[in-house]
């Protein structure tokens, strides 16, 4: 039968039905070629700053290769076969520099420049080298180095000491620890000839004060170890007591020590009493009498004279103690008011715990997933943002993309297989009609004929 002639036959809906599919499967399968044969895309590099972008994209367009901008700016995407290539080039030419000028500014160096020129380019590409290294480091999203460099002089007394300041910019939720900053400032003291660690001043994305800027200061790394080390150890001492009830991942404890590390020497003087004793010190006897004494009866007397000694007592007090201990811990929400009561009474005493002297302990119940899961969200979410950043590619890219590509073809077939088989049944409908319009015709027909109805 001739389709043409077929379609005709059909009712209004059906035809109507048949021309919603046939667009409907047109429309799909096309989706499907472009999606089969379009170029594939791949993160070249993701999670970017926005100086960082402009250079990527800057260089790109003068290569002429083509690329697209995603996620507002933060992420560029190139053709799949072009992605490893573009990145070993972008990184032989430098780029991204990360706004920090580095030694590569004695690359094109000319003969011509004087000593004070060349003097001030290492000065800026010492720093921006020491710049990079820092904001290399996980949670730290930029870094910004000056330093001061001694000059030799005439005489040994006109040299001044080199100094340094570092001003970081944190990540959102990102903080360093104290051993973090002792890295960062012992890094550039390294890297800076006559540059001591005490002359390092170090700065957070707040303005706020992370190291050095003290007088006093060769001794401040060694103070802030002693901290560090009595804070490790009260918490591992409340840890290891939590553990014996609470899973571990439970709970979560910090310390904060302040310690006094003003030498105290306490000097005590008080006189020996006259049951102590004394020494002798002179003795005067008398064998001559005035006519009075003589006249009066008096005898020759005996004057004796002792000296008392001064009791001097001399306590020094080491520095080093704690003055104040600050604790705080967490725990699970399935706890009641009496056993919170109880912990808080015995991580009181493993930490030494002492009102008078000023110390706070504050024990709360959160949930897990706040208290305990949610830095270590952000913290992975930092590492893998930077992961992205350094290497280029999400590894999940290729996953998502060839699911979105399975899903797409299941669904095309589905929808081909559907369409399909509504027409089939659609044709049947159409040509067992009149064969059943026939029979009816023909029972009713029967019906008159006997001159009786079911």
């Amino acid at each position: 039968m001739n389709p043409l002639t077929l379609f005709n036959t059909l009712q209004r809906p059906a035809k109507l039905g048949l021309l919603v599919g046939g667009a409907v499967i047109a429309l799909l399968t096309a989706l499907a070629l472009w999606w089969a044969f379009a170029p594939r895309e791949q993160l070249l590099f993701g999670g970017l700053k926005q100086s960082d972008a402009a250079e990527i994209v800057s260089a790109l367009d003068e290569w002429k290769a083509p690329y697209r901008i995603v996620e507002e700016g933060s992420g560029i995407l190139v053709p799949e076969d072009m992605v490893y290539a573009l990145r070993m080039r972008l990184v032989s030419a430098g780029v991204p520099k990360g706004g920090h000028v580095g030694f590569e500014l004695f690359d094109d160096s000319d003969f011509g420049v004087t000593e004070f020129a060349q003097r001030v380019n290492y000065q800026r590409a010492l720093q921006g080298e020491i710049e990079r290294t820092i904001a290399a480091l996980p949670g730290v999203e930029d870094a910004r180095v000056h330093l001061s460099i001694r000059r030799p002089g005439l005489f040994l007394g006109d040299q001044e000491a080199s100094k340094a300041s570092v001003a970081l910019t944190m990540g959102a939720g990102q903080s360093l620890s104290r051993a973090q900053v002792r890295g960062i400032r012992g890094l550039v003291s390294a890297a800076v000839e006559g540059l001591s660690v005490a002359r390092v001043t170090v700065l957070d994305s707040d303005g706020a004060l992370l190291a050095g800027g003290v007088s006093g200061g060769q001794n401040e790394s060694l103070h802030e170890d002693q901290e560090s080390e009595i804070e490790a150890r009260i918490q591992q001492r409340v840890i290891d007591l939590l553990g014996q009830v609470l899973e571990h991942g439970e709970f979560k404890v910090t310390v904060d020590a302040e310690l006094n590390f003003d030498t105290v020497r306490e000097i005590s003087e008080r006189p020996l009493g006259r049951e102590s004793g004394g020494a002798l010190v002179s003795r005067r006897r008398v064998l001559a009498q005035s006519e009075d004494e003589a006249s009066s009866g008096t005898p020759p007397g005996e004057d004796i004279e002792y000296a008392h000694g001064t009791a001097r007592e001399e306590v020094v007090r080491a520095p080093g103690g704690i003055e104040r201990l600050s604790v705080a811990a967490i725990l699970p929400p399935a706890l009641d008011e009496n056993e919170v009561d109880r912990i808080r009474n015995l991580i009181a005493v493993a930490a030494g715990i002492d009102e008078t002297r000023g110390d706070r302990l504050e024990v709360s119940r959160l949930g897990r997933d706040e208290a305990v899961r949610a830095p270590m969200r952000a913290s992975a979410d930092s590492d893998g943002s930077r992961t992205d950043t350094i290497a280029g590619a999400d590894p999940r890219d290729a996953g998502a993309r060839f699911d979105a590509r399975l899903a797409a073809m299941f669904l095309t077939a589905g929808l081909l297989g559907g369409a399909l088989s509504a027409f089939l049944v659609a044709r049947r409908r159409e040509r067992l009609r009149p064969a059943e319009r026939e029979a009816m015709l023909e029972k009713l027909r029967g019906w008159l004929a006997d001159g009786s109805l079911p």
